[in-house]
C-alpha cells in the first residue's frame, strides 16, 4: 500500500479516537443532566476538566520502579539502545525513551510518558522470544504510542470513566433511598433514567476498550511508517500469540475466546492482516529472516 493509504488509515483512526472521546464525554454529561438537570451537566463537565488538570503526571522512572522494572544496561543492550535511538529520532521525540527490564516470563512491552520524558518496559520473556528485527518492530510500535501521547489520551478516558462510575453509583443510591416513595406511588421514576444509571458504567467500559483498540491499530500503522518493515511487528505478534496459546490456556482454557469488544487490544489476526497489507509481497513467513536498515 502507498503512503497515501497509510495516511488514510491514520486519519480514520484519529477520527475514531475523537468520536470515542466525545461519546464518553457526552455520556458523562448525560449522567449529570439525569441527576441535576442542565446545572448538573455543566457541573460534571467542570469537575471532569478539573480532574484532568489536577491528575498528577507520574515520571516514567518512578512508575517503572513501582512495577519492579530496572533500567537496562546500555552496555549489555547496546543494540536495542541504538535501534531505539534511531527510531526516536525518526519519530521526532525530544529525548530517546529509557529502556527498562522486567523479570516477567510473559512476553510483553509497554510505553509510558511523552516525547519529553518517556520509558519503554520490556519483559525477560519478550527479550528471550524475539530476534533483533522483531524487537525493532515492537520498539517502533511503543515509540508511536509515545509520539501520539496515547498515555494522555487514555488518561482522559479513564478520568471520564471514573466520574461516570461515581455518578452512576450516586444515582443508584438515591433511587434506593427513595424506593419507599416509589413503591407507595408518591414518586415516579422515568425508565430512561433507570436505564442510564444501570448501563452507563458498562457503556463507559466498552468505549474505553474501543479507544484502546483504536490506539493499538494507530501504533501499528506508526510502526510501519517508522520502520518500513511491517513484517517485523507481524512476526513479533505471531510469537506473542503463540506463547499465549501454549502457556496461558493451560491454566485459563477460555483465554483467546472472549468477545473482542471486551478486550483492550484488537485481535492479533486482524492486526497482522492490516500490517501485512503494507508488505511488498503481501505475505508473511515466520521462518524468513532479512537484514533491516535503520
Amino acid at each position: 500500500m502507498t503512503t497515501g493509504t497509510r495516511r488514510h488509515h491514520r486519519l480514520g483512526n484519529q477520527i475514531q479516537t475523537l468520536l470515542l472521546i466525545i461519546t464518553i464525554a457526552g455520556l458523562l454529561g448525560l449522567l449529570g443532566f439525569v441527576l441535576g438537570g442542565m446545572a448538573g451537566a455543566k457541573l460534571t463537565m467542570i469537575v471532569a476538566a478539573l480532574g484532568l488538570a489536577l491528575t498528577p503526571s507520574v515520571p516514567p522512572a518512578f512508575a517503572m520502579a513501582r512495577m519492579g522494572a530496572r533500567p537496562m544496561d546500555p552496555g549489555q543492550f547496546s543494540e536495542l539502545y541504538a535501534i531505539c535511538g534511531r527510531l526516536a529520532r525518526r519519530a521526532g521525540l525530544e529525548r530517546m525513551p529509557a529502556l527498562y527490564y522486567l523479570p516477567s516470563k510473559q512476553p510483553n512491552a509497554f510505553a509510558m510518558g511523552n516525547g519529553r520524558a518517556s520509558g519503554i518496559g520490556i519483559t525477560h520473556g519478550l527479550l528471550s522470544a524475539l530476534n533483533t528485527r522483531e524487537m525493532a518492530g515492537i520498539l517502533s510500535h511503543e515509540i508511536t504510542h509515545i509520539r501520539h501521547n496515547d498515555t494522555q489520551v487514555m488518561a482522559i478516558s479513564a478520568v471520564f470513566g471514573r466520574l461516570i462510575g461515581i455518578l452512576a453509583v450516586t444515582g443508584q443510591v438515591m433511587l434506593i433511598v427513595c424506593l419507599p416513595l416509589v413503591l407507595s406511588g408518591m414518586m415516579q421514576v422515568n425508565l430512561m433514567i433507570l436505564a442510564v444509571l444501570a448501563f452507563a458504567p458498562w457503556l463507559s467500559m466498552f468505549i474505553f476498550q474501543a479507544l484502546s483498540r483504536t490506539r493499538e491499530f494507530e501504533a501499528d500503522m506508526g510502526s510501519v511508517a517508522l520502520l518500513n518493515d511491517p513484517e517485523a511487528l507481524a512476526s513479533a505478534l505471531v510469537k506473542v500469540e503463540a506463547w499465549q496459546r501454549t502457556v496461558l490456556q493451560r491454566f485459563f482454557p477460555y483465554i483467546g475466546r472472549s468477545d473482542p469488544m471486551l478486550t483492550s487490544h484488537p485481535p492479533t489476526k486482524e492486526r497482522i492482516r492490516r500490517l501485512m497489507a503494507f508488505s511488498p509481497r503481501n505475505r508473511f513467513s515466520g521462518k524468513r529472516e532479512r537484514i533491516f536498515v535503520l
